[in-house]
């Protein structure tokens, strides 16, 4: 068995990064800017389900898809399980500096289309390798819908890129680890895939 550690490395430059970035939303609490750090995921206000913690998951290449937002037709929603974790690999975490300003303004999203069809499968996470499932004005919505039914949202998932995945048919087991913080909107992630 190999062990894929999914989760972006958190360094002292990336935490004085995000200070800056947070600096311009005053409002914003350090537990909140914490929570929201690297691979995480967005709580939304509701508990994350202990039997989250083990999943089978599915990995998507979606890296060619550029000037659009990733539709439902991009993926083979016949092999998604309920329950299953699915990964998009778009290849933005990889192109670009986490937390840069091209980074946060990278126009990647999901159409509405394909989270509600998600969410009608049952999934139980969305690992993405990218800022969020929609863009900064629409964020905060499509993970409250995810989040109300079910199916949490992990961004910034890293290294997708090294998953020896054949097809979207093959599937793995992922571990997810939130650290428990008290209150806090967003959970930073250990994500583990074992193949």
């Amino acid at each position: 068995m190999q062990r894929f550690d999914l989760s972006f490395p958190l360094t002292n430059e990336l935490f004085e990064r995000m200070e800056k970035l947070a600096a311009k939303h005053t409002h914003i609490q350090k537990i909140d800017l914490f929570g929201h750090i690297g691979t995480h995921l967005d709580l939304m206000g509701k508990p994350f389900p202990e039997d989250y913690f083990t999943l089978s998951g599915r990995v998507f290449d979606v890296q060619k898809i550029a000037g659009r937002d990733i539709e439902t037709t991009d993926i083979n929603l016949d092999c998604i399980a309920e329950n299953d974790f699915v990964f998009l690999h778009s290849g933005c975490l990889s192109s670009l500096s986490y937390g840069s300003d091209e980074y946060m303004a990278d126009p990647i999203q999901l159409s509405w289309d394909l989270i509600d069809n998600l969410i009608s499968k049952k999934v139980a996470m969305i690992g993405i390798d990218f800022a969020g499932i929609r863009q900064q004005k629409e964020h905060h919505k499509a993970d409250t819908i995810c989040a109300e039914a079910g199916t949490f949202v992990v961004e910034n998932v890293y290294s997708l890129e090294n998953l020896p995945i054949e097809s979207e048919y093959s599937t793995f087991t992922v571990n997810c680890y939130p650290t428990r913080l008290a209150d806090a909107t967003g959970l930073p992630c250990r994500v583990i895939a074992e193949i």
